[in-house]
């Protein structure tokens, strides 16, 4: 076998390549030894063994998913340890090593220490088998090939076998931080049979002849052109499949991810949560030496999906700018479980719905929707609530603005031990550093230069504008009755409306009949302090246009409402959209927004949406102040536990 992957060589990597070379050094020398102190004749029919070993160990087989590569070469190296001892059968093995090794290494696969590894770990192998099974050189002798015979070579071929494999075993362990015995069992516990078939063939070989005769080799070799076209078919099938299943899990994944994407949208406020909640979550169960694949896949998918549940919690309690009640908090809870039941029915083929449904328990028993504390919580879940918890910390909220970074950490710290496990917590402050820095080269090659807020794609912008609209005309449709008078309506106007439109300026004029022009309601944004002023007669400019002719004026130039004055703002005002206020055939006002970019055919429906509930609104909002301005706002309370 060869090692063909190119490991970043850690400190205890290096040392460990160290040992092992210095052992098969020493086996090396003295297998040479012995056999330059042969007689020639023993020689001739040794090197003959090598040219057949040379010629097969360049037909390697790579095997799928770990890259290491086995051959038919075991054969002779099997034999040429049967007809010459431990001596002939480790020089043989660093011949077919070399002959490997140095092709990979001048194809760029191999790095000089792996060349080295190689070199070395295969002859100690042998040797150390050789000598604890007793074989001893059976070349131009008459044995008897009985049970102890054959009991001897498969103890030899076994422990060969366990050694070659193991020392390869604990250097993947060494590069990946991997378990040994979990590499071992998935990887090379099935090439024993292939050493049981080489140990096979040798016995034929050496069987009759006791030596090496080119016609038994002729005899033999259609057999071990059939082993290597079946290794070589049998592996090319796994990993076709392999990579079949490989691309079925990413596609699995990314609609997942499309989906959940679609869902996050939804909330305006954290785009691109479940995102780096996905990156820092996978970081911190790496950290905490989480290396079982189904255990990952479980958290991977369960990232992306733990907010699932949030479709069953309505919009305005998700949104809500301030504290929710408890009635509302409670309805809030119930997303952790319904997100999981729905996960439930889908056959995950990694335990995704535990995870889901309890990422919000505490470490002391205090959460939901179970109950559980301690060790009862998966430890997946474990994970995912510390990093939901801190990203929701460090992410503007519609109750709250974001917190900095020390705040954040500070949060966690006292909830150490009370709601987080605190292994996990420990865990996740040591990486902070490093995933900060991860996010800041993330969005520096999003841009190539400087970094920026990560963008949702277009798709997602559309969902989150449209999730975002709903929100501002239900909000608008509740507090535009709560208006006192006209102004405070129009202050309620204009505060929704800026949210979901690109005004700049906005402005309410209604007409003065006396004197037959437009007089301003109320303004607000850039430019306010010029639209305070104006006196617009009815029929000139954009918004005295719009009202007499009661039609909307789209992206017209607002310089020609405001004048030159319109281009020396900071954000200069070149576009004026203006929506006429109708109550049938009455002109009540007009509605005119003014911007640095364009308006599209959506903001004007919005405009015209929003006139639409406002003229229903008027007559509530004209008169006197209503008493009890405040009797609707909620009492406040600490149920956000983020």
């Amino acid at each position: 076998m060869a090692d063909l992957a190119r490991p970043t060589f850690s400190r205890g990597l290096q040392l460990y390549i160290v040992a092992v070379c210095a052992a098969g050094a020493t086996a090396v020398a003295f297998s040479l030894g012995e056999v330059l102190q042969q007689p020639d004749g023993w020689r001739y029919q040794w090197l003959a063994l090598v040219l057949l070993t040379a010629i097969s160990g360049l037909l390697p087989v790579q095997l799928p998913s770990v890259q290491v590569s086995i051959s038919i070469s075991e054969t002779f190296v099997i034999a040429g340890t049967l007809l010459f001892g431990p001596a002939g059968g480790t020089v043989l093995v660093l011949l077919d090593a070399f002959f490997i090794s140095i092709r990979l290494y001048l194809a760029g696969v191999l790095r000089w220490q792996q060349v080295l590894f190689n070199l070395a770990a295969p002859p100690i192998s042998v040797w150390i088998a050789a000598h604890l099974t007793r074989l001893v050189p059976i070349v131009g002798t008459q044995p008897e090939f009985d049970s102890s015979f054959f009991f001897g070579l498969a103890a030899f071929t076994t422990i060969y076998f366990l050694l070659n494999s193991w020392l390869i075993t604990f250097a993947l362990a060494f590069q990946r931080k991997v378990r040994p015995l979990t590499i071992w069992r998935k990887h090379f516990v099935d090439l024993l049979i292939n050493y049981g078939a080489a140990a096979s063939v040798a016995s034929l070989l050496v069987y009759n002849t006791r030596t090496v005769k080119v016609a038994f080799v002729v005899a033999i070799a259609p057999l071990l052109v059939m082993l290597y076209v079946t290794y070589k078919w049998s592996n090319r099938r796994i990993e076709v499949e392999r990579e079949k299943n490989t691309e079925l899990n990413r596609v699995f994944l990314s609609t997942v991810e499309a989906l959940a994407l679609a869902i996050d949208a939804k909330d305006q406020v954290t785009h691109g949560h479940i995102r780096r909640v996905q990156r820092y979550t996978m970081a911190l169960a790496k950290a905490l030496g989480v290396t079982d694949e189904k255990q990952l896949d479980a958290l991977k998918a369960a990232a992306l999906l733990h907010d699932t549940g949030k479709l069953a919690v309505p919009e305005y309690i998700l949104n809500k700018p301030g504290p929710l009640t408890p009635a509302e908090y409670e309805r809030m809870k119930v997303h952790a479980a319904v997100g999981a039941d729905i996960l439930k029915s889908i056959d995950f083929p990694y335990p995704v719905e535990p995870i889901v449904r309890h990422h919000h328990e505490n470490w002391d028993g205090s959460g939901y929707p179970a109950g559980l504390k301690g060790q009862e919580i998966p430890v997946g879940a474990r994970i995912l609530s510390v990093v939901d918890c801190y990203d929701a910390l460090t992410s503007d909220r519609p109750y709250r603005p974001r917190f900095s970074r020390p705040h954040a950490e500070q949060v966690l710290k006292e909830r150490r031990g009370k709601w987080y496990d605190e292994w996990v917590v420990d865990a996740f402050l040591k990486i902070v550093d490093e995933l900060e820095r991860e996010d800041q080269l993330h969005e520096r090659s999003t841009t190539g230069t400087a970094p920026v807020t990560l963008q949702l794609p277009k798709q997602l912008d559309v969902i989150a504008a449209t999730t975002a609209e709903e929100r501002e005309f239900s909000e608008l449709r509740r507090d535009l009755p709560l208006a006192g008078n006209l102004p405070q309506a129009a202050e309620v106007l204009f505060r929704h409306l800026r949210r979901v439109i690109p005004a700049d300026g906005i402005a309410l004029f209604v007409p003065d009949t006396s004197k037959d022009e437009l007089s301003v309601v109320a303004c607000s944004g850039v430019g306010a302090e010029a639209v305070r002023d104006l006196s617009i007669p009815i029929g000139d400019r954009i918004s005295g246009w719009a009202i007499a002719h009661k039609q909307v004026v789209e992206n017209s130039n607002a310089a020609l409402e405001l004048g030159p004055i319109a281009r020396t703002y900071s954000k200069p005002l070149r576009y004026a959209l203006a929506v006429p206020i109708l109550s049938g055939p009455t002109a009540l006002g007009v509605l005119t927004a003014y911007g640095s970019e364009a308006f599209d055919s959506d903001h004007r429906r919005m405009m015209e949406s929003a006139v639409t509930l406002f003229v229903a609104s008027m007559p509530q909002a004209t008169g006197k102040e209503k008493k009890g301005d405040n009797a609707a706002r909620p009492p406040k309370n600490e149920s956000r536990i983020h």
